[in-house]
């Protein structure tokens, strides 16, 4: 039988490895991107409270970050006090962990079946593998495209620090609620993975660096992708209307965004080859001269 977790509105982020400094690029970016996680779960929630995240300063010895959630009231208190809204903050956290869980569970891929009895949804993997999930969790996640590229830019940025051997999340004791390791970052930065008569696409959070720029929507850019040079079309409309407006690129920027991958299965080598790229969404631009290294500091205290 299995035992309830009980969650409550203070919870750590460990980034696990030898690490005495972090790149300050990737735990801004996964802070922010666990941060959007949690509005948006409480914005599903529709719990009538603000939710402020605090952070705390990191510890000597580790690089564990705790957050604090913390509720206000925001509209009229005529259904703030209620049995569904007592524990939003501790209810969210719990929604943040079963995401986690399922896209580990999914790697990337589609259930293979979705069943709910009551209060939950019963999935099954591809592999044959059952897990059984809260609705609310299935439905955030099954509809929320701001959770899912948030979830999936999180673990693509903090794979590009090989430093980082784990993502962990506990509570204020350090008593994990969900561990993911570093071999499990790949498939959580997946987005989405469609295989038909020998093609594969697959949608994932990417960091790219820029090498060589084209402003002509026609033309492709290229860019340093875990470590290769690809050439990649801009499909994001948004950008550039960025562009219009004045903001520069530069080569050494770097993007997050989510990128589209076509391969083809070549028999020859019995596996799927690389064959072109397309940028859909441009999530965040950081200019070369904002990438630093993040030290320890006994001082820090911040609010997202």
């Amino acid at each position: 039988m299995e035992v309830a977790v009980k969650y409550s509105n203070n919870f750590k982020i460990k980034f696990d490895g030898q690490l005495v400094q972090i790149d300050a690029n990737i735990l801004v970016s996964s802070l922010i991107h666990t941060t959007s996680v949690i509005q948006e779960i409480n914005q599903f929630l529709d719990s009538g409270k603000k939710i402020e995240i605090k952070v705390k300063a990191p510890e000597k010895g580790s690089f564990l970050i705790q957050l604090n959630l913390i509720e206000t009231v925001v509209e009229t208190l005529s259904n703030i006090f209620t049995k569904e809204n007592i524990g939003v903050a501790a209810s969210i956290i719990g929604i943040l962990v079963g995401l986690i869980e399922l896209k580990k569970f999914l790697k990337g891929k589609k259930p293979k079946e979705v069943k709910q009895e009551g209060d939950v949804t019963i999935i099954t993997n591809q592999e044959g593998n059952v897990i059984n999930i809260d609705n609310r969790t299935f439905n955030i996640y099954n509809k929320s495209s701001v959770v899912n590229d948030a979830l999936s830019q999180n673990f693509e940025s903090i794979q590009n620090d090989p430093a980082i051997t784990a993502f962990e999340i506990t509570d204020i004791n350090e008593k994990s609620y969900i561990r993911v390791n570093r071999d499990e970052f790949e498939y959580l930065s997946i987005k989405s993975e469609e295989i038909s008569e020998g093609e594969r696409i697959i949608t994932e959070a990417a960091t790219l660096n820029i090498v060589r720029l084209s402003f002509e929507e026609s033309l492709k850019w290229d860019f340093y992708y875990k470590g290769n040079r690809i050439s990649a079309k801009i499909k994001d409309p948004d950008f550039y209307n960025l562009i219009d407006k004045g903001e520069s690129f530069a080569k050494g920027d770097t993007l997050e965004v989510e990128l589209e991958t076509t391969q083809k299965w070549d028999e020859s080598v019995n596996t799927f080859i690389n064959k072109s790229y397309q940028i859909l969404k441009i999530n965040r631009h950081i200019m070369r001269g904002e990438q630093q290294k993040f030290e320890f500091d006994d001082n820090l205290e911040n609010q997202i």
